[in-house]
């Protein structure tokens, strides 16, 4: 993807008046009891709770067309939301293809921004087909990941960490951002390393759902197998997108893999450290960066927190839960 920093800018401007520059925040007592300095980018406080909205408005804005346009795409939840949100904000229509397993709060905020949402029992074999469908009928086809638009749109949170450290005189040793489709990897990744070149990338994936390492591994892209479940239910792409792919290869990350046990526990000390609500994928990057912690005495980190749309029940349970040591 040619001059992808010109562009992840460009989207930046577009997009600014309906999103929130979400905080870089800090916690000491967590910095002292790891031995490192750890930083929050909490896109859980993000317009419709997710850093999602960034790339579907982006794609969106630069298709601004008579209010009786019709965008659809397919999504477990916060796609759903942003690309919901970006209709509305042009004045058209949206609707959305979601899984029956999707969180109801999902479920509920596309609804609530006014976009139909349509629910698939099967959904990763036949949702493709019935997007054809919609297409076919002159609907607009806004691709969770894969697309240029997208992955610009994604790069702004990368873009505003950034500018966030280098006001604070701050020079991250690591990027933790989790990795599904890989528009918010490529993007946001690319931007850091721009202005930060010797930052580590580390890649995170929920355990059982690492097609992402093995397809950089292997060259080529590879698949999940099917049957795998994980409580990160936004994080379950069956395999890299195609322009991400690309170039998460030229930026060389590290990988990692967190159980549905780390990724409990690191929704736990989210909330009682920085008083964040995030939800299991959201948190990912941050499970890793725990287990990690010890072999980065006196680094400084950067750890994107995703997202938030958790359902009430899931974070009362996973709260319930007592936090292991850190």
């Amino acid at each position: 993807m040619d001059n992808l920093q010109d562009r992840i800018e460009e989207a930046a401007v577009l997009i600014r008046d309906f999103v929130l520059r979400t905080p870089l925040l800090e916690s000491d007592t967590l910095n002292n009891e790891l031995g490192l300095r750890v930083l929050i980018k909490a896109e859980c406080l993000q317009k419709t709770g997710s850093f999602k909205a960034r790339g579907a408005l982006n794609f969106v804005l630069h298709r601004r067309t008579a209010r009786d346009a019709h965008f659809v795409g397919f999504s477990s939840g916060n796609h759903a939301q942003g690309l919901a949100y970006a209709a509305r904000i042009v004045g058209a229509k949206a609707t959305v293809l979601m899984p029956a397993s999707v969180p109801a709060r999902k479920i509920a905020g596309t609804r609530a921004l006014g976009a139909d949402v349509e629910i698939l029992a099967d959904f990763f074999a036949i949702r493709d087909r019935r997007a054809g469908e919609f297409i076919a009928e002159g609907a607009i086809f806004v691709p969770p990941f894969d697309h240029e638009d997208i992955i610009a749109g994604q790069g702004t949170v990368g873009l505003e960490i950034a500018a966030q450290a280098a006001r604070r005189k701050i020079r991250p040793d690591a990027l933790f951002v989790p990795a599904s489709g890989g528009g918010l990897l490529s993007g946001s990744a690319s931007a850091v390393r721009h202005a930060f070149p010797r930052c580590r990338i580390v890649a995170v994936e929920p355990r059982g759902f690492d097609d992402f390492a093995r397809s950089v591994a292997a060259g080529e892209r590879m698949a999940n197998e099917a049957g795998a479940g994980t409580l990160c239910d936004g994080l379950m792409s069956p395999q890299p997108g195609k322009v991400p792919f690309e170039i998460v290869k030229t930026l060389s990350p590290d990988f990692d893999t967190v159980s549905d046990s780390q990724v409990a526990n690191a929704v736990r000390i989210l909330f009682e450290r920085f008083n964040l609500v995030a939800e299991p994928s959201g948190a990912a990057a941050f499970a890793s960066m725990l287990s990690q912690a010890k072999a980065m005495q006196g680094a400084t980190v950067v750890v994107v927190v995703s997202g938030g749309n958790v359902d009430q029940s899931l974070f009362t349970r996973l709260l319930g839960e007592p936090s292991s040591h850190i």
